[in-house]
């Protein structure tokens, strides 16, 4: 495989993705060690749990080959990821917090993956915040899914929403010309800043259903 110099964008689009890469591959890897899973299917879980998003959108982009084919790093991050968390599990299972940072690093990161991904294809901007949104959210819910787990963004906790509230403010920075590497940087923290807090301050999403109605009172019949 050719090793290719990349542009200082590019770079930071390259850095963002390895960085989502190995987030979702460890917290993905946890969990399949929680579950007892054996060493080729935590590896599984891994795979599926880091680039599941990237390759759902890339099909719906119609971009060919996906990404992690034409760049074998990404499957080299995901092993060594994968291999070392396991042998180290017991170190990593007491990190709970750490996991939980893992997992909102990688939504972030993917997040501004996908929504520059879509830009590159010149999408609608309602198709780019949908773009966004799948390669954040769909990974982790095929890894869920795989586990026999609920999946996190159907629990009442804000995560899709962390992920959209990044994505329209990336737009708003993009309209207003700030530098790329500025905006991936803010909205890079704003995710990991509103998944987090909505974690540790117990943020949910309030209900739209109605309070019932006062019940019929059956002393006056």
């Amino acid at each position: 495989m050719q090793t290719i110099a990349l542009p200082p964008e590019n770079l930071i689009i390259y850095t963002l993705d390895m960085v989502g890469i190995f987030a979702c591959s460890a917290a993905a890897t946890v969990l399949a060690k929680r579950l007892n899973l054996d060493i080729f299917g935590a590896l599984l879980v891994s795979c599926v749990g880091a680039v599941g998003g990237g390759t759902l959108r890339d099909l719906l982009l119609d971009r060919h080959p996906v990404f992690w084919l034409h760049d074998l790093n990404y499957l080299y991050l995901i092993c060594a990821t994968s291999i070392t968390v396991q042998i180290f599990y017991h170190w990593f299972e007491k990190l709970d917090r750490a996991m939980r940072w893992f997992d909102a690093l990688g939504l972030a990161a993917f997040t501004v993956i996908g929504i520059e991904a879509a830009l590159a294809q010149n999408m609608p901007l309602p198709v780019v915040l949908l773009m966004g949104i799948i390669t954040a959210v769909a990974g982790g819910m095929m890894r869920d899914v795989f586990c026999r787990q609920l999946p996190l963004l159907l629990h009442k906790e804000i995560y899709i929403t962390a992920a959209l509230s990044g994505g329209i403010a990336y737009l708003l920075m993009r309209h207003a010309g700030i530098s790329l590497w500025l905006r991936d940087v803010a909205t890079l923290l704003l995710i990991f800043t509103v998944r987090m807090l909505a974690v540790y301050r117990g943020w949910n999403l309030p209900s739209i259903t109605l309070p019932p109605g006062p019940r019929p009172d059956k002393s006056a019949n």
